[in-house]
Parts: C-alpha cells; structure tokens; sequence
C-alpha cells in the first residue's frame, strides 16, 4: 500500500486501488483478509469496499466457511464488469482475443488479409468487425470493452502510438495506428511492437514468468527480439531496440540499414533464408528433383532432422550456428539470464537444442536457452496483459 502525506480524496483512490489489487490476487477473500493483507484499518476497508461495490467491481458472495466464530462475507473481483481486447496483425492474417478483467480468454477471431485489406485503414475496419464478432459470440455490448492493445510487426513509437515502419506490410510507414484505432472504434488503445507483446505475453504466463532479464527470439517470416531488462520492456532512444534481423550475419559485410529492406540476419535465417539453404543442400546432394522435399517449410525441415535427415540436420546446425553467434553479441551487452525462442521457426525444440549446445561450449555470455511456452498466442497474451495494465486506473474513475 502506498504511504505518505496525500490529499485524502488521493488517498482513498490510492486504498482503494491497493485493495483491488489485492482481491484480485486473493480473489475471493473476505474483509478481514483485506485487513490482514493491506495493514490498513477495518473502516479504511470497509469504506474502500463499499465504494468499489458502488463500481460494480466487488461482488458479494455471501458467507464463506467458519473457522469458529462468525462465517466470513466472502467478496469477489467482478471480472465480468468489463473486457479487454488484443490484436495481431501480419503479414498475411489478422488476430484477435477477448478477454475478462482477470486475463481470462473468452474467445478469438482471426481472418485472413487479402492485397487490399493490408492497408492501415482496411485493418482498423477488419480490427472493428472482429471485435464485433467476439463481442457477439460472449453476448456482450461492444461498449463493455474498455481498452485494447494492438501488435505491428515493425518499428513503433509506443508513446504516440505511431508505426515508423513495418516492411512486410505495404504502405505502413508513420502510421497514426492508435489514432485509427480510437477513432474506428470509439476504445482507447496500445500499440506495440509484436515481438515485444510476445516478450510480454511470455513474462506474464510464459517461459520467462519470474525471469527480470531475458530476451525473447522471434523467428518466422521476419527475425526480431523483445528484450526485457529489470522486468520491463527496453525499447530504445528510438524505438529500434530488438530488430536483430538487420544484424550482421557471419561471412557478409555491412551494407547501410534500409527499414523497407529485409536484415542480413532475417535474409540468413527467417524462413525463407532457412529454406534456400535446405535447396542448396538438395542439390548438392541431387535430389532437388524430389518435389515433396523442395515444398518443406522450415519447421517441416526441422522435422525431418529429428527424423534423421543428414541434409536436414546440416540446416538445423546452420541455423543453430548463426543463432548462437547472435545471442552471444546479445549475451556480452545485456547478460540475459534466459534467451527464449519463439515464432513458427524459432520455436522448434530441435532448434533450440542444437542452439544451447553451441552457447554451452562457452564460459560465460551462454545464457538458459528455452522455446516458447505459448507459441503463436505469446503475441495475442501480452495485449492481454498491456491491456489490463492500461485499465486499472479507468476502473476506478
């Protein structure tokens, strides 16, 4: 609880919010728990209760069990009392989640984008409609969603809610995207990078819950880092804190950085740089003719190596290699305590054992290498948890 001389209209929003959060954890509990839990005095608590009752943010149970003397009122978090909402957007497929005011998924919505829907103006109409959708699948009013949170895959200025640029998408380049958004749907919004949402979404109920310093991978399509330094997100002077893909990659010298281009290290070991190696390989060893194999994605080849592929595992050890050799740079400027690697490449358990082995061969910059716990929904989670965050203080005004 917060202490100190304080205005006492400030001080009873400041107890009042305390104690939220403290039934939320505790959720339910009774008013004497609240007593214990917070050092506050039983008035102080009673006011603070009544006054979020008034909310509709505390509901009453009834009695809880005795322990001897008079059985308890047991209170509860109205997690029903509102909802938020989170957004993924990609190249190619747009996605979404519903959920209540303890994190609990409702439901999702997902669609996925033609060449015209790509625009920033045809996603924020798209974001509209698959809000609408979720909101009717729970028969909710639209007008119970109190915030949500918004992931681009590019540079994003978090404070003015401005995409600087996302290369995989067309024409998104300062982009007013939470300005869209607010003025689409009428809700106020966040707007992150993604791979820092997945970073999130994994500190909130991932691989890396409890961890303060760790640095979620993103390897798909695009190569990307969310970096998390004393439990929050690092973003940088200017918003480019964790776009890895623009790395050097070993063997190829600098070139000057260009947003609308792809890095040297997203070319070497996003997807497609995965599979162009998988197709030197196959012809080198000719069976390039095999169609079957010249249509694997990456993982598929992955696959194959735990399968016992030769060709398969020499792509595994090249991605593993100029993996390793980034985190150790990662490594000997952060000192993370865990990498995790995510994304639909990154994520690959044989990927990730191939990667710690190398990293184990050194003394130290070798961090605990884990994948991802929550897969293609780290993203989807750590809007949850954003959005949440953001609404904690509009619940009480």
């Amino acid at each position: 609880m917060e202490t100190g001389p304080s205005r006492p209209a400030h001080l009873r929003q400041v107890n009042a919010r305390g104690l939220l959060r403290l039934l939320r954890e505790h959720n339910p509990c009774s008013k004497a728990d609240l007593v214990r839990l917070s050092g506050l005095s039983a008035p102080t608590v009673s006011s603070a209760v009544a006054h979020l009752e008034s909310l509709g943010l505390i509901e009453n149970l009834g009695e809880g069990e005795s322990s001897g003397g008079r059985p308890p009122g047991l209170l509860r978090f109205h997690a029903e009392h509102g909802y938020v909402a989170g957004a993924d957007i990609g190249g190619t497929r747009l996605r979404m989640i519903l959920a209540d005011l303890n994190g609990k998924v409702l439901t999702q919505w997902s669609t996925l984008l033609t060449e015209k829907q790509r625009t920033p103006k045809a996603v924020c109409s798209l974001m509209h409609e698959g809000l609408k959708v979720m909101c009717q699948e729970e028969s909710t009013s639209l007008k119970k969603v109190l915030h949500l949170t918004a992931g681009a895959p590019g540079i994003t200025n978090v404070d003015s809610g401005i995409v600087l640029s996302a290369p995989n998408l067309k024409d998104w380049d300062d982009v007013p995207l939470r300005t869209m958004i607010e003025k689409e749907m009428g809700i106020p919004a966040l707007v992150e990078n993604d791979t820092n949402l997945a970073a999130v979404g994994e500190h909130w109920r991932g691989s890396a819950t409890g961890v303060e310093d760790f640095i979620f991978v993103a390897l798909g399509t695009g190569v990307g880092a969310g970096i998390f330094l004393r439990g929050r997100l690092h973003h940088g002077a200017n918003w480019s804190a964790g776009e890895i893909g623009y790395t050097r990659a070993e063997g190829c010298s600098r070139h000057p950085l260009q947003v609308h281009s792809p890095g040297q290290l997203e070319r070497s070991i996003g997807g497609v740089g995965i599979e162009k190696e998988w197709m030197r390989l196959l012809g080198r060893s000719r069976r390039a003719n095999e169609s079957a194999l010249t249509k694997l994605r990456a993982s598929e080849i992955f696959d194959l190596a735990v399968d016992g592929d030769r060709a398969a595992a020499e792509v595994v050890h090249y991605a593993a290699q100029i993996l390793a050799n980034c985190i150790v740079d990662l490594a000997l400027a952060l000192d993370p305590e865990v990498v995790i690697l995510g994304g639909g490449v990154g994520a690959h358990a044989e990927l990730c054992r191939a990667t710690e082995k190398l990293l184990q061969q050194n003394e130290f910059a070798c961090p605990r290498v884990r994948s991802s716990s929550l897969g293609t929904q780290a993203q989807l989670h750590g809007a949850i948890s954003l959005s949440l965050s953001a609404t904690e203080n509009r619940l009480l005004a």
